[in-house]
């Protein structure tokens, strides 16, 4: 049994920041949240060696957005990309960039921007092979 070491939560806004760091911490899941403002700042904490297993991913954002940040993270090297989880988090999406979104092999489903108790625990069901225990 194990626990989700790393989550990163990649958005520009304070307050989404602020609920769903909340939300993932109270799910007693995760060992560490992570924050980036932009598609930048996450790809300098991924390229310092720090690879988190889930990255929730707005698309929307200043300096560098996320569709900015997903070409830039194709480029990594495996080792800093394998075991990370990619869900997007906002609005609705184009039909475009749905289907660009189903071309990235680490997108694995789209959620709402707020997380919820049972969002979160739907995608540890769904995504990780062994029963996640909280962290106590």
């Amino acid at each position: 049994m194990k626990t989700i070491a790393k989550v990163l939560l990649v958005d520009d806004s304070d307050a989404t920041i602020f609920f769903n760091k909340i939300v993932l911490s109270k799910t007693g899941y995760v060992d560490e949240v992570l924050i980036a403002k932009n598609g930048l700042e996450a790809l300098q904490i991924i390229q310092s060696g720090i690879v988190p297993e889930i990255i929730f991913l707005d698309i929307n954002m200043p300096v560098m957005d996320g569709w900015e940040f997903l070409s830039k993270f194709q480029d990594l090297e495996n080792s800093l990309k394998n075991t990370t989880i990619i869900l997007m988090i906002g609005a609705e999406l184009t039909k475009e960039d749905k289907e660009l979104a189903g071309s990235i092999d680490q997108i694995k489903e789209f959620s709402g921007k707020m997380l919820s108790r049972v969002s979160v625990d739907g995608i540890i069901t769904k995504y990780f092979n062994e029963e996640l225990i909280p962290v106590e």
